[in-house]
């Protein structure tokens, strides 16, 4: 007997039971373990119609890429940016909080596929955690061969100068100021944004996923955030301040605002003048 999946492939019912047994009887870290190895086994790489390359690793990236791609949690706020400047000859983003460059990708996909390429785009990726660094390199600017168009730096995004603690734990989409539980841990510098968009007039669209350092950036960047037309955040409200965001993020004159998912303390929240 076999069970259809959401995509139409068959899978046999006894490998189904076969795993609900092994989550039941096997301790967590020894399912984490097998689940990493059985990632590495597959070796998951997709080229999308697009043309763009897609690679997932382990278990938290595949969790990432069907928020992004599948589950299509930006689109709103991509759809917003470039309907309020449709004329523009180029599409400028920031990603803070870039991880392995899904959102960068999903936006080159996005504009492909709409066949809206003829707008360039303009990119610039911040991530703090270096080894996500060198993922971002590989999967970006080497396989989708798109580092004349994407810039990429590295640093800690919310005060503007100084020196912090980054926690990383096992699943490194969560690293973060504030989970402070992490095992392993790193000291970072904090990057001044402001001298990379200092020529810039304006950013059509902002992305902020930092782990709970959402207040310090909305806090500390109060002349870069009036640059930019939409901006989308992943708030934490076990974390910081999700409260005192909004309201800054008003006072900056984003008078408009949309949850686009609300799961537990997370949220995606989407504004735009």
């Amino acid at each position: 007997m076999t069970m259809p999946d959401s995509h139409g492939l068959s899978i046999s019912s006894t490998a189904v039971k076969l795993t609900q047994l092994g989550r039941r009887i096997l301790p967590a870290s020894l399912r984490r373990h097998i689940r990493a190895l059985q990632f590495q086994w597959l070796d998951l790489r997709w080229t999308l119609p697009s043309g763009i390359s897609v690679r997932i690793a382990n278990y938290a990236e595949w969790v990432v890429y069907n928020e992004i791609f599948t589950s299509g949690e930006y689109d709103a706020a991509i759809s917003q940016a470039l309907d309020s400047a449709p004329d523009a000859p180029s599409l400028h983003i920031v990603d803070l909080g870039a991880n392995v460059g899904f959102f960068t990708l999903h936006v080159v996909d996005w504009l492909r596929q709409r066949r809206t390429e003829r707008r360039g785009l303009k990119s610039t990726a911040v991530e703090g955690n270096r080894r996500l660094i060198e993922e971002f390199r590989s999967r970006v600017l080497v396989e989708n061969a798109l580092s004349a168009s994407v810039r990429l730096a590295h640093g800690l995004i919310g005060e503007r100068a100084g020196t912090a603690t980054l926690y990383e734990p096992g699943a490194h989409t969560q690293h973060s100021l504030f989970r402070r539980t992490a095992p392993s841990k790193v000291q970072v510098d904090y990057m001044d944004l402001a001298p990379l968009f200092a020529s810039d007039p304006q950013i059509d669209l902002l992305k902020c996923d930092i782990e709970g350092a959402e207040l310090l950036f909305i806090q500390n960047y109060p002349d870069l955030l009036r640059k930019v037309r939409v901006a989308i955040f992943e708030l934490h409200d076990n974390l910081c301040d999700t409260q005192q965001c909004r309201r800054l993020l008003s006072e900056y004159g984003f008078t408009q605002q949309a949850v686009l998912r609300q799961q537990g303390p997370y949220s995606i929240y989407c504004v735009w003048r």
